[in-house]
């Protein structure tokens, strides 16, 4: 009787380990800006094939994009005149690292909407990092910044 007690306590020990190491990684993942959820502004970017490198996205435009646990959206606007000239948002899914997002509207996404995009992900610190195809297989790779507290000009 006494090896079964020993062998259950040890059972409820190493769960009770895990379980407390999985608590403090994703607690470390929300502090140390791990997760890829948030408010994100388009850092630079790299469209189709023909681009050598990176382009740092224009200061008069902004790209703001938000990842919540169920939908994103992202608005691109004139910095001047705050005026939005494009838009997209719906739903997305997460398996591993592939993100994909099904666009349900958007303001001069005409061809895109209804469709699923497949992308890759990883969030570096404040960075996140998306690259992939859209579903017309334009190849793009962008970098985003995290957008912190306040109002960010």
């Amino acid at each position: 009787m006494n090896k079964m007690k020993r062998t259950i306590a040890s059972i409820m020990v190493i769960a009770a380990l895990a379980i407390a190491v999985g608590l403090q990684a994703q607690q470390e993942s929300k502090t140390s800006g791990g997760s890829y959820l948030g408010t994100w502004q388009l850092a630079s970017f790299k469209y189709g094939t023909n681009q050598p490198g990176f382009t740092d996205f224009p200061e008069r435009q902004r790209r703001i994009k938000l990842i919540t646990e169920t939908h994103f959206t992202w608005v691109q606007f004139d910095a001047t005149t705050r005026k939005v000239n494009a838009s997209a948002g719906g739903t997305y899914s997460l398996n591993g690292n592939t993100y994909t997002e099904s666009i349900d509207f958007g303001l001069g996404m005409d061809t895109f909407s209804g469709e699923k995009h497949a992308f890759t992900i990883r969030v570096e610190g404040d960075k996140f990092f998306l690259s992939g195809s859209l579903a017309d297989g334009l190849k793009i790779e962008e970098v985003w910044e995290r957008v912190k507290g306040g109002r960010e000009q």
